[in-house]
């Protein structure tokens, strides 16, 4: 993913930054150890035991309504495909991946590192190499308030001890109060911790927008235009404030960076929008030549991120901001303040990814 010829024609400027015992050292460990990346995404079943207020899985047309009705030996010759195309680290995600287990255990035949985002309530086979994030969606009550059932304490169970894990906390409005308990019972717990952001469908937004008119669903059964899940500017000010005393005060536990912090809690939109089309302008992952978010029946659209019916207008995500910050390298050697920052997400990036990177 670094695009190391752009980095290089700045190498002397890079040089004097080194001098920085810090940097030196996320430095050359980016360097000798992340090999050439190249991401592209798969939905591996439309499947899921939960229903998750605001899911954009379940509330568009671009992700659940793809026929998933495929063999073993179609995900042989898919996989294959795709590795010839080049793709060294697959992101595998649904609905829930932990119900297609043997889908995955194909993908091991083809990848030794790799992604999957699972709601830790099943157990995936201990032999997958690949990371695993875990979502969270606040403290017991809320999580169940908000998924439909108790989810927070099975996946601890379930993860206990697993180094491919990561919980990935899904922060709203309505949780943003839970985050230092749940910080707490991981860190008591012997896991480790990040955070994403409750990033809209364009199908939720316009719910909100409707009020009490909007057609209810089960994922849309608690939310209305006085109560729900995007961020209003005090909102994302106490998430940020929240953020930064949890990375001070639990730094074997959370993995996250303080500038990353800073950069996704600014007020505006952090994407610029066409107004003709409501598509980003400016997002990394779509400008990406080989990603493609794959459907269950192996198509993608190259219009499509790694978020599914996503208003762009409202991304937080943490894939699509991670990959946005990652891809300012020239901006990156403009000065020492922006080559930390960019290091320090990229080296934070890192450690969310590869299972032994710590």
């Amino acid at each position: 993913m670094i695009l190391w010829p752009a980095i290089l024609m700045a190498s002397r400027t890079i040089s004097a930054y080194l001098k920085d015992d810090n940097l030196a050292k996320m430095w050359h460990k980016i360097k000798k150890q992340v090999p050439k990346i190249q991401i592209s995404g798969y939905d591996i079943t439309n499947e899921c035991n939960l229903r998750c207020e605001g899911c954009f899985f379940f509330e568009g047309e671009l992700s659940s309504h793809y026929d998933s009705a495929k063999t073993e030996t179609e995900y042989r010759e898919f996989f294959t495909t795709e590795k010839v195309r080049g793709i060294t680290y697959p992101h595998f995600a649904g609905a829930e991946p932990a119900l297609v287990q043997n889908r995955l255990q194909i993908a091991a035949e083809f990848w030794k590192v790799g992604l999957i985002y699972t709601n830790g309530t099943i157990r995936i086979a201990d032999d997958l190499p690949f990371m695993l994030h875990i979502s969270v969606w606040g403290g017991e009550e809320t999580d169940k308030l908000l998924r439909g059932g108790k989810v927070l304490e099975r996946a601890i169970k379930n993860y206990r001890g697993d180094k491919r894990a990561i919980f990935m906390y899904t922060i709203n409005p309505q949780n943003i109060d839970d985050i230092e308990p749940v910080v707490k019972k991981m860190a008591e717990n012997g896991l480790r911790i990040s955070f994403n952001h409750f990033s809209a469908s364009r199908q939720y937004k316009s719910k909100i927008a409707e009020g009490n008119s909007a057609e209810r669903s089960k994922t849309y059964r608690l939310s209305n235009e006085n109560s729900h899940l995007i961020f209003s500017a005090n909102d994302l000010l106490k998430s940020r404030d929240t953020l930064s005393r949890m990375i001070a005060d639990y730094p074997e536990t959370v993995i996250y960076s303080k500038h990353y912090n800073d950069f996704v809690h600014q007020a505006d939109p952090i994407f610029h929008i066409d107004p003709k089309t409501g598509v980003a302008t400016n997002c990394a992952i779509l400008a990406l030549p080989y990603h493609r978010q794959h459907h269950t029946d192996f198509s993608y659209s190259d219009s499509e991120c790694c978020i599914a019916n996503v208003d762009c207008s409202q991304c937080r995500h943490y894939v699509s901001i991670y990959t946005l910050i990652m891809s300012r390298m020239k901006e990156a050697v403009k000065s020492r303040d922006a080559f930390e920052v960019w290091l320090d997400t990229y080296y934070t990036w890192c450690r969310l990814h590869f299972v032994d990177w710590d």
